[in-house]
């Protein structure tokens, strides 16, 4: 009968330590990215990625400047609606952001398919 005990023991362990994982994972995928945020994690991004040399400094620079207008079209949105982004202003930079995102993927991708055997 221990054995039997323990065996029911560890498998309820081992259940619990797995449901605190999912809940964990749960709360990272539900995290609210902010505009800024996203901008930082973008510039962290180019940043690495031409570090590692899956970005030249041109394709670098291209993808600061982008992220730059983005800024200076966020600072432009909330000098005219006094310091906020209205709804609609939020939908455009992030439809932006997500131009920019998938330009880093491209390229960073297009870098990784051009020498496959590293």
């Amino acid at each position: 009968m221990n054995r039997t005990f323990i065996k029911q023991m560890s498998l309820c362990l081992a259940l619990a330590a797995g449901l605190s994982g999912l809940v964990g994972a749960e709360a990272r995928a539900r995290q609210k990215y902010t505009i800024t945020t996203r901008i930082n994690a973008l510039s962290a991004k180019v940043a690495r990625g031409q570090r590692s040399g899956e970005l030249t400094l041109k394709e670098a620079d291209s993808l600061r400047d982008d992220l730059n207008h983005i800024n200076d079209k966020i600072d432009r949105y909330k000098s005219k609606n006094g310091g906020k982004l209205s709804y609609a202003n939020q939908n455009t930079i992030e439809k932006d952001l997500n131009k920019v995102s998938l330009r880093v993927q491209k390229k960073e991708l297009s870098k990784r398919a051009a020498r496959p055997n590293e």
